[in-house]
């Protein structure tokens, strides 16, 4: 963890030093058309800011920095900031809700984000579906007269930011215009102009420069990740006036009140808790899982997000049995968007799914997830974490036993790499709910891709040798061991000879056997039927009276429960059917371990 730490410090000094050069600058570069004394703070008492935009204003990050500094450092003020973003917004669009969203809020502050939906849905859509440059500049030049006759609000234009991370791509020249156009409309009309354009063109070319090569603050080259909306918020708090050195304070993320390693939170899963009161808890596996329980009306959750490149892997939140809803990992997570009732809550956190290629074996981890701790709501703590099951089964294997591909798309064509931590799903994998059937603990150990003669993806060693260990450099030694391990290896070896695979699942029983002594394995046939002799031969072998080959024949149909996006990934279907008929083996191993 310590090179993820030095990460996430090396991109919080690089994002300062560059921030630092240009909103240091003179106000007039990046005001415009008002030249404004710098250190003279924009904001007064009860002032209302309404941030007009799109997909990117709506996402509402840069929002949530500015509130953030803001209720540090200017409580008395109370500022309001009101959402007016709309994805998928064009000109034309904003212009023609300008009364109802921003006009009749009657906002003291109005910031206008548009144009990059303007040029990109030229490149996107086929035929067009753009806005010209003289439309766009007419409608720009529209809203802020009518803003300036209908408001008595200060307008900040903010210029586009960027359309892809190749700051030489033809989308971004294209776009090169429509950001003079609000230049020239700030000086034009008076108004103040933030230069988020310039911003994020000199901070990604210092980064591809070799500054920072791992620095991405956008997700897709357009939506922001937390780096990008810091990016937007500081520049639009540094014109209001708000000093650097409060902004850069604020940037640190707060310290959990209760970090990981308190005995009142409960992991299931493969976490490495050897750091977790400093650095934070560590898991590279899908169906990893906290529970905890508390009272008050609101709970914070704390991860370390610095180590994410591209997207961010998903995770299902659950609150008091209520709907489960899909969340990222943040620096600091309200577990509701809205105050709960007073009174005792639980808790319970699924990762739902990662890019499985990213690494997350060697450090430094960028497929991982990093809880850092907690901070309850005011008047508010953590109660004693609630009673473990009786029961712990272990499941191996591979992309099928993560989730990968439980939620797809009827389009396989729609599945990517942006949106793969989507399509992926711990909690409803085939494992994690056979496990839940039986009021047992999961504890899900699945990686694409691997098998006994293959790496898996995101460098994961093949899995004699990735078996003893959460991650290269944590040993499972520490971790409980499991009354039932499960084992779904063999897809991944379908092209390896039997006489190759064979000895090579016999040893991997050994391993698995020499860490649990006591523990009843069951091998199962993987649902492709792949080497399935050798597996059932190994286990014969094997002389061990704890062992158990189960034949999955049937279990997974090809009409209906495999992935639309290929014949190996069981559907959400599939995975439901599957559990199910394992459901009923491990109920039985169960019980006969009681009377044992």
């Amino acid at each position: 963890m310590g090179t993820i730490s030095a990460r996430r410090r090396s991109i919080r000094r690089f994002q300062a030093v560059f921030l630092a050069s240009f909103l240091f600058a003179p106000f007039g570069a990046l005001a415009g058309g008002r030249d404004e004394s710098p250190g003279r703070l924009g904001l007064k008492t009860g002032d209302r800011i309404v941030t007009l935009g799109d997909s990117i204003t709506e996402a509402g990050g840069y929002q949530a920095f500015i509130r953030k500094v803001l209720d540090r450092f200017y409580p008395d003020l109370k500022v309001d900031i009101i959402n007016a973003g709309v994805s998928g917004n064009k000109s034309p669009d904003m212009k023609a809700r300008l009364q109802h969203d921003v006009i009749d809020r009657k906002p003291t502050i109005v910031t206008i984000s548009c144009g990059i939906n303007d040029v990109w849905h030229s490149f996107s859509y086929t035929p067009s579906r753009g806005v010209d440059l003289e439309t766009y500049t007419r409608l720009m030049t529209e809203m802020v007269r009518t803003l300036k006759s209908s408001t008595r609000a200060e307008i900040y234009l903010l210029t586009p930011t960027v359309i892809h991370e190749n700051l030489r791509s033809p989308e971004n020249r294209a776009l090169e215009p429509y950001v003079q156009a609000v230049r020239d409309l700030a000086r034009r009309e008076s108004v103040h102009m933030v230069d988020l354009n310039d911003v994020f063109n000199f901070v990604l070319q210092a980064a591809q420069s070799g500054g920072a090569p791992d620095f991405h603050p956008t997700s897709d080259g357009v939506h922001m990740k937390p780096s990008g909306d810091f990016l937007i918020g500081a520049s639009i708090l540094r014109a209001l006036g708000v000093p650097m050195s409060r902004i850069l304070e604020a940037a640190e993320p707060a310290a959990p009140a209760v970090a990981a390693n308190d005995s009142r939170i409960q992991y299931w899963g493969r976490w490495d808790l050897r750091n977790a009161s400093s650095s934070g808890a560590i898991t590279v596996n899908t169906g990893s899982t906290i529970l905890l329980r508390f009272e008050g009306v609101n709970l914070t959750l704390h991860f370390s997000i610095a180590h994410y490149t591209e997207s961010f892997p998903s995770l299902w939140l659950q609150v008091d049995e209520g709907e489960w809803r899909v969340v990222r990992p943040a620096e600091a997570l309200s577990v509701s968007p809205a105050d709960l009732p007073s009174g005792p809550h639980a808790l319970r956190l699924v990762v739902k799914g990662f890019r499985e290629w990213e690494n997350r074996w060697e450090a430094p981890l960028v497929g991982s997830i990093v809880f850092r701790g907690v901070t309850p709501a005011k008047d508010a703590g953590l109660l004693p974490a609630p009673a473990r099951p009786a029961a712990l089964i272990e499941y191996l294997g591979d992309s099928i036993t993560e989730g990968v591909l439980v939620s797809t798309p009827d389009d396989p064509k729609k599945v990517t790499r942006d949106n793969w931590p989507q399509t992926s799903d711990g909690r409803r994998t085939w494992a994690y709910q056979s496990a839940l059937s039986v009021g047992a603990e999961p504890r899900l150990v699945g990686f694409g891709r691997l098998g006994l003669t293959v790496n898996g993806h995101g460098g994961v060693p093949p899995a004699i040798r990735s078996f003893p260990f959460i991650w290269a450099d944590a040993p499972i030694e520490s971790l409980p061991k499991p009354d039932v391990v499960v084992i779904n290896m063999g897809c991944n070896d379908g092209g390896a000879p039997q006489d190759v695979f064979q000895p090579l699942y016999r040893q991997y029983l050994r391993v698995i056997r020499e860490a649990y002594p006591a523990a009843r394995i069951i091998c199962l046939r993987p649902f492709n039927g792949a080497q399935e002799a050798a597996i059932r031969s190994a286990v014969e072998q094997s002389g061990d009276a704890l062992i158990k080959y189960v034949d999955t024949t049937g279990w997974i149909l090809p009409e209906k429960h495999y992935s639309a996006a290929g014949g190996v990934h069981p559907n959400l279907d599939g995975n439901k059917a599957a559990g199910e008929k394992l459901a009923p083996i491990l109920a039985e191993i169960l019980r006969n371990n009681k009377s044992r």
